[in-house]
């Protein structure tokens, strides 16, 4: 529970019997409902008390419950599209300020004396209310990232080992560059990659995200968060031991990656040392993808088809047992001595999408996995796509990931890694929420929301409810229901 003023409860039977006395403290019409429910859940999964003990670096702290402010963030990221700063919505929602803990003088006062006088100079009406947008963002780079980011990582171990959702054995791991200007605080510069992972001429400014996520779920169970220069090859074992503590031993049986994530050494060291497979695309300069691309007229008999949507037939071969990936092996690099790897399995991909592939730029995927097919490795590659379509999309599109808070003084760099680290937060949570909470509930009857904007829109359709509050107790009512549980009749 909060180190300051306790939260509120949700009890209906509590509030159903004041009701019937007629007592009320507060009650209104509310919109947001779908938000309340997230704060809600927070609570009841313990990432409120989890942010409550987050150490909290400013001299004078603004609430005693100052883990208000990423609930509040969290919940706006669930809530609405768009810029971050425009929380308006959520902040001047008595229904929702009081779930996280303010009382009504800071409702109705703000949360200090100080600053009383309106920004735009005598003769206006103080507007902020509770807070303005920039008081829960400069108070949100005040908390430690590090223990913002054990508060995910306890929340994806509670559920994880409480068994209440199955995340698959088959994870998926990439990153995203969120772009910036050259002088955003922290940023910093990469080359732009082609289609083959090749450096450009084109420099981009901005951070990195590397996400390990449930190829069945879609929830993200491991975030580092970096800046654009930091190569993903050295992040490939950290990201998946990251995972393995969340999860547990044994739950990660499958990481499919990008190319960029290749490396011999620690490729063997997750299947040997972790007995983790893999599937990994190699680049065209290393010898593997020569040596494998050199018997294609020798398995010009041994290609197998598979569908590509409605493109056409697409199609390759399996090479099973190739010991020309020197790097993947226990030895040190430079050792002559072994010139060769141990044995991994390869497809060689020959034709896309109806189209044949000319020589020289056949696409060539390796696994530890002992399979007797070609299209086996296919169609679990294929899961990838997921990851980019499907997270980073949501993420950036719907979580307004890219929209970074704040663009200068000394805390932008702070507010920005909090943001990421939130948005993929939230991310997860409501993942978990479509496989735990909505999943075998009335509302399931109906069709699951696939992502956050289906799930708002949703929501926003949704007939109006009334939020009670009698003394510590809420609950949110249907219209109707809470008419007639105040002595309303419609005959």
């Amino acid at each position: 529970m909060s180190k300051g003023k306790q939260r509120l409860e949700r009890n209906k039977n509590a509030v159903n019997e004041f009701l019937k006395e007629r007592k009320i403290t507060f009650a209104e019409p509310i919109s947001m409902e779908h938000a309340l429910e997230f704060l809600e859940y927070l609570e009841e999964e313990g990432v409120a008390d989890d942010l409550a003990s987050v150490k909290y670096n400013k001299k004078r702290e603004p609430i005693s419950n100052y883990e208000a402010f990423p609930l509040i963030y969290m919940a706006n990221i669930l809530a609405e599209a768009g810029a971050t700063r425009r929380s308006q919505k959520i902040l001047k929602n008595e229904a929702m300020m009081k779930v996280v803990g303010f009382s009504e003088e800071q409702i109705k006062e703000g949360i200090t004396k100080r600053g009383s006088k309106n920004q735009h100079g005598e003769g206006f009406e103080r507007q902020s209310g509770v807070m303005a947008s920039t008081t829960l963002i400069d108070n949100l780079a005040c908390f430690d990232y590090q223990g913002l980011e054990d508060c995910f990582n306890s929340y994806i171990r509670r559920t994880s080992h409480a068994g209440r959702v199955k995340l698959g054995g088959i994870f998926l791991l990439d990153s995203t560059i969120i772009e910036t200007e050259s002088h955003y605080p922290g940023a910093q510069p990469t080359k732009r990659k082609d289609d083959e992972g090749n450096d450009t001429a084109e420099t981009i400014w901005g951070f990195k995200i590397f996400i390990l996520t449930s190829a069945e779920t879609l929830v993200p169970v491991a975030i580092h968060i970096t800046t654009a220069n930091e190569a993903d090859s050295p992040m490939l074992l950290k990201m998946v031991k990251k995972g393995v503590e969340n999860l547990g031993e044994g739950k990660i049986e499958i990481v499919i990656a990008d190319r960029g994530f290749i490396d011999g050494k620690q490729l063997y060291q997750l299947k040997y040392d972790m007995g983790i497979d893999f599937i990994i695309p190699v680049r065209k300069n290393m010898d593997i993808w020569k040596c494998m691309t050199g018997l294609r007229k020798d398995n010009k008999n041994n290609i197998e088809e598979w569908e590509y949507g409605k493109k056409g037939l697409s199609g390759g071969y399996l090479s099973k047992g190739s010991v020309s990936y020197s790097q993947y092996s226990d030895m040190e690099a430079g050792n002559k001595k072994y010139e060769n790897g141990t044995p991994v399995n390869a497809v060689v991909v020959t034709r896309w999408a109806g189209c044949e592939i000319e020589v020289g730029k056949e696409k060539v995927i390796i696994t530890s996995l002992d399979v007797n097919s070609a299209i086996e490795v296919i169609e679990l590659y294929g899961k990838r796509t997921l990851i980019e379509n499907r997270n980073f999309r949501e993420l950036k599109q719907a979580a307004s990931l890219s929209n970074l808070p704040q663009y200068k003084n000394r805390n932008a760099k702070k507010t920005a890694y909090r943001h990421m680290l939130l948005c993929v937060f939230t991310l997860s949570v409501f993942n978990i929420l479509v496989e735990v909470v909505f999943t075998g509930t009335p509302d399931s009857n109906k069709k699951l929301p696939k992502n956050l904007r289906e799930f708002r829109f949703a929501k926003e359709c949704e007939k109006a409810k009334m939020f009670v509050l009698v003394q510590n107790y809420y609950y949110i009512y249907e219209m109707d229901e809470f008419l007639q549980l105040c002595g309303f009749s419609f005959i």
